[in-house]
């Protein structure tokens, strides 16, 4: 699989900096690599599927039942994985995305997710304006571009860098216009849309940035050239970038002849290790819920376990327990209704990094939605610790 980007560009934005995300690099984009199923290391089961999810006395009951091994041990047993790690061991990351994605259909009508090809020649002249951009020769460069451009007028690269040459040219009415027109091009790439939110922060339309950026992180949800990007402008877009709402303090893997559930059995993370655990172990669940006896990371595992966790968090809060921030942020992004759009944005594609392609405009729009609610709030919306939904 090809690694992506070859160089990081800064854009100086009124009198602060903001780091767009890095170009394309022309080498890596021949549109070999990957393939079609980079998106689909992470099973999404249709929800037409009649199932039913456990309830916190029903998992007890089929753990206590099971013939499979299920040992309990204090999260302080692992070794090597500090408490900061365990998202990147509960939820690691997929592969390495694609250089350049594009959206197709397969024979069955379903979105796939494919590496962009390009034409040789086009690429030829976008690696020659390549030597003139880096040296700041935007002129020189734009020239050849352009040639791309009319070379292969479809070429996505071509378009996106004829507008950097504008915007480093400090001619960002231009830059946002050729942004578009690559935007047109490929609207399923992040790039088209990062870039055009610098363009709008320079010509002082910050709502439209705002929402540009958004449109970004919901292609690429947690990209973290984005994220840091919102982080150093914040004050300039009027926006508070939020912290991740899910931080794992439970893991369940297969060790010997069962299934070990590292926790603290006083928090309600208890349950969420449970319900992996009985995922990992248990074919007859996993058939009943997904229709598989194979594992394989689903939607619906993390539907099912992360309500689970919920529903033990409102017990104990019934019981007055003390609260926890992030929980509590977490239930109310689930009573509002945003719990999937949660679950995909911060597990899901961790582990399929093009997983949003895949889905319909409607599901693409909630997603947005949920970025610009509860991810880059306006400043003013509610308190940072304890977001009002």
């Amino acid at each position: 699989m090809s690694r992506s980007h070859s160089r990081w560009v800064a854009v100086l934005l009124l009198t602060s900096a903001c780091a767009t995300t890095p170009r394309p690099a022309p080498e890596n984009a021949s549109g070999e690599g990957s393939g079609e199923a980079v998106a689909l290391n992470v099973r999404s089961v249709p929800d037409s599927r009649s199932r039913h999810f456990l309830t916190p006395p029903e998992l007890m009951k089929r753990i206590e039942s099971s013939p499979v091994q299920y040992l309990i041990q204090d999260l302080e047993s692992l070794k090597g994985v500090a408490p900061e790690q365990l998202v990147d061991v509960v939820w690691p990351h997929g592969p390495e995305p694609l250089d350049v994605p594009v959206v197709a259909r397969s024979a069955d009508g379903s979105r796939i997710v494919r590496p962009a090809k390009f034409n040789p020649e086009a690429m030829a002249l976008i690696h020659q304006a390549e030597v003139h951009y880096r040296a700041e020769r935007y002129a020189e460069a734009e020239k050849l571009y352009a040639q791309a451009l009319e070379k292969e007028p479809g070429n996505y690269l071509a378009a996106l860098n004829l507008g950097d040459a504008a915007l480093f040219s400090g001619d960002p009415k231009t830059a946002l216009t050729r942004y578009e027109r690559a935007a047109r091009i490929n609207p399923d790439d992040h790039r088209s849309y990062f870039y055009r939110g610098t363009a709008l922060v320079h010509l002082d339309r910050m709502a439209e940035a705002r929402d540009m950026y958004a449109r970004a992180l919901t292609l690429r949800p947690e990209h973290p050239y984005v994220t840091h990007a919102l982080d150093q402008n914040a004050d300039t877009l009027g926006i508070r970038l939020q912290p991740r709402v899910l931080r794992p303090r439970a893991l369940a893997r297969v060790e010997g002849k069962g299934v070990s559930v590292h926790v603290d059995p006083a928090s309600p993370w208890f349950a969420y290790g449970l319900c992996k655990a009985l995922w990992l172990g248990e074919e007859s669940h996993r058939e009943e819920m997904t229709g598989e006896r194979d594992y394989h990371p689903t939607n619906i595992e993390e539907l099912e376990c992360l309500g689970l966790l919920g529903a033990v968090y409102a017990r104990f809060q019934e019981e007055g327990k003390p609260k926890d921030p992030a929980l509590e942020r977490f239930m109310r992004i689930v009573e509002d209704g945003h719990g999937k759009e949660l679950i995909l944005y911060e597990v899901l594609a961790r582990q399929a990094p093009h997983v949003v392609l895949t889905l319909d405009p409607e599901a693409r729009e909630r997603l947005h939605q949920y970025v610009l609610r509860y991810v880059m709030p306006l400043e003013g919306e509610g308190d940072p610790g304890n977001i009002s939904l």
